[in-house]
């Protein structure tokens, strides 16, 4: 069966629920066939509006996987690639679809705001009202059939990613429409469970949990704003399981206020949705370092998230030792013993970690990276860098940084 067969019938199932459109293109991005005959998103649309080149660079990285992609205005498509060997034959794109029951107004407040003629506003709106309304989560799974339809490959709800095509606009999600959270309480405890224990399996537990339910059932008008709250709920959930697991309290609740502020600061569903992996892949790794060193007090344990959230200050362990309570010789005896190396030893350490990541995935000067890192002068940072590493900062740049990039 081609292709074209193919999305066909594919589409075909999906428009027994909701009425959705295609776009082929081929793999220059020369559109082949479109089911769509409206003047809206036609002609360069997909092109002007950014789909284009994200795909094109999604492409370039090897990321063949399907993608939800964020337009703008509440809009979404799904694209994905007909590819053979990493070579692409088609691209195709599904939609347009609306994220949230509320998106439709939202749009016609938004339209409000420009100076459109009487006839055209009549005619956008008339368009906008028969684009479907699709369940975050039904959205997903479509996007998981479109693989297999297009490339008979089996992959998974959580290898699906949302982007937002337009950064610093708002967009809105609605994760589903059930009216039941059945089977939610198991399937939500046994995610407790995997964060108690540090186990990677959670993502497992994370997926049925994400089939049963859609999250809280309320209504506030404003789907970014229910995403956000469902995302607190779920912070909240590892904050709890993971100081039963045995992360300190004190971590815990101060990832938590971290994390709840990066919450309210998320302008998309892309944001969003990154957030919530995030934040689950962090509590576990934390329970899981914690189980992994048990010698190490909480006392200590606080010291090294102090250090590492304040890499870019100079660290005094007087100050160290004061926060945990202890005189400045006794907590020094202390770090040694439970850690392994002294505390300067530790802060070095994690500043050179530091370094190293912000000299392949930045531009920053070696200079002002050594600055930032409060190291003092430029000697000393290449100093302390070539003894732990090797070699300098500028020829760890040149050689892991072409490497990462795949030169």
């Amino acid at each position: 069966m081609e292709s074209q067969e193919k999305i066909r019938f594919f589409l075909e199932l999906l428009n027994c629920n909701y009425q959705l459109h295609f776009w082929q293109y081929d793999g220059e991005y020369r559109l082949i066939e479109t089911n769509w005959n409206n003047e809206l998103f036609s002609g360069e649309f997909f092109s002007f509006i950014g789909m284009e080149k994200l795909l094109k660079e999604r492409q370039q990285e090897g990321k063949m996987d399907p993608v939800i992609l964020e337009a703008g205005n509440n809009l979404l498509w799904i694209a994905g690639f007909e590819h053979r060997e990493n070579t692409v034959r088609h691209v195709f794109y599904i939609g347009p679809i609306f994220s949230g029951k509320d998106s439709l107004l939202i749009l016609r407040k938004k339209l409000d705001t420009y100076n459109l003629s009487v006839s055209l506003r009549t005619r956008m709106f008339r368009t906008f009202e028969e684009i479907p309304v699709v369940p975050f989560h039904i959205l997903r799974q479509y996007a998981v059939m479109l693989e297999y339809t297009l490339n008979s490959r089996k992959i998974d709800i959580s290898d699906i990613e949302v982007v937002n095509i337009i950064s610093g606009e708002e967009k809105d999600i609605q994760f589903g429409t059930s009216e039941r959270h059945f089977g939610i309480w198991e399937a939500e405890q046994n995610l407790c469970r995997m964060i108690e224990e540090g186990s990677p399996r959670y993502k497992e537990m994370l997926k049925a949990s994400s089939l049963m339910s859609s999250g809280m059932k309320v209504d506030y008008g404003d789907t970014l704003r229910s995403h956000k709250n469902n995302i607190l709920v779920l912070l909240i959930l590892c904050s709890r399981a993971s100081m039963r697991g045995g992360l300190s309290p004190e971590i815990a609740y101060n990832l938590n206020d971290y994390y709840a502020q990066k919450i309210e600061q998320c302008q998309s569903m892309a944001d969003t949705t990154k957030l919530g992996a995030q934040i689950l892949e962090d509590y576990v790794a934390r329970v899981r370092e914690s189980r992994e060193n048990p010698d190490v007090s909480d006392s200590i344990r606080n010291s090294c998230e102090y250090i590492k959230a304040h890499l870019t200050e100079p660290i005094q362990v007087k100050k160290l030792a004061q926060q945990s309570g202890y005189a400045e010789y006794y907590f020094s005896h202390k770090f040694k013993k439970e850690m392994g190396v002294s505390v300067k030893e530790y802060i070095l350490h994690e500043k050179i970690n530091q370094a190293k990541v912000m000299l392949t995935s930045s531009d920053e000067s070696i200079q002002k990276i050594g600055d930032s890192l409060a190291f003092g002068s430029r000697s000393y940072f290449y100093t302390c860098f070539q003894k732990a590493e090797g070699m300098s900062p500028s020829e760890y740049r040149n050689t892991k940084g072409k490497k990462q990039k795949g030169e």
